[in-house]
């Protein structure tokens, strides 16, 4: 995404930041001595752990029912659906009744 926001001349300043709610990959990917207990894992996936290192991003906890990409990639109530998409200011706006 860097590399694409450079070539149309919107170059990006600072850390990209992923939000993640999942302590345990951000774990991984901030401790490089919890490599030790994954050597299981494939080279390639420590792909964000060197980004991490390289300061090129930047990972924060949010917690799950705050995570605002659930409603492009999980089946929710619609409860939940109308709050995230109102959270995130994606797609149509929705009336909320009490």
């Amino acid at each position: 995404m860097r590399r694409l926001l450079k070539d149309i001349g919107a170059e990006q300043v600072g850390d990209t930041v992923i939000y993640k709610d999942k302590q345990g990959a951000m774990a991984l990917a901030k401790n490089v001595g919890y490599q030790v207990h994954t050597k299981h894992i494939d080279s390639r996936y420590h792909f964000i752990r060197e980004k991490v290192v390289s300061n090129e991003v930047e990972l924060e906890y949010v917690d799950t029912k705050n995570q605002l990409s659930d409603f492009m990639t999980k089946g929710l109530s619609s409860k939940t659906l109308r709050y995230l998409m109102m959270r995130s200011n994606v797609g149509p706006k929705l009336e909320t009744s009490n």
